[in-house]
């Protein structure tokens, strides 16, 4: 437990910080950003449009960093708070832990949310601890395993490569 988790007040003043084990060495976390190769998640998002995919060397091998755009903010039936972002990152080794708000400092506290990722239908991709005030529009990065193309992370893109392979 962080210092940030306990009062979330206090992102507004220190990043909170990352766990250096899922991201590329040398990354860093800002109060509004990470830096990964000196290259700022939150400007690669404004330069690209989302998703937007970095790639890094770390010692166990390559780590994609995926920037997404919440599409979807909602709170399903159980209570869960609900995004669905523009990239699907289901089986892409996402380390959803480590999935951040980019772009701003949140003062809320985080809460259980359920990620989402819609093409056809509405399909979960996995669950992660973010800010309860996260909404549409808001961008959010995440380390993932191994070597991902922005072709490997769009959702249309995924449905279209199932549909040839039947």
């Amino acid at each position: 437990m962080t210092l940030t988790t306990l009062l979330p007040t206090l992102r507004a003043s220190i990043p909170d910080p990352i766990a250096a084990d899922h991201w590329p060495a040398g990354t860093h976390a800002t109060l509004t950003d990470i830096v990964v190769d000196g290259v700022s998640l939150h400007d690669l998002a404004l330069l690209c449009t989302t998703p937007c995919v970095h790639l890094a060397e770390a010692s166990r091998g390559p780590i994609s960093v995926v920037v997404t755009t919440v599409l979807e903010a909602f709170t399903a039936a159980d209570g869960t708070p609900t995004l669905v972002l523009d990239a699907d990152l289901a089986g892409a080794g996402t380390a959803w832990r480590e999935l951040r708000l980019l772009g701003r400092a949140s003062r809320a506290r985080c809460v259980p949310t359920a990620v989402c990722v819609r093409d056809a239908h509405l399909r979960a991709a996995g669950e992660a601890w973010l800010p309860g005030d996260v909404a549409v529009g808001d961008q959010l990065g995440v380390p993932c395993r191994g070597a991902l193309t922005r072709h490997d992370v769009e959702p249309a893109a995924r449905g279209a490569r199932a549909g040839r392979r039947g």
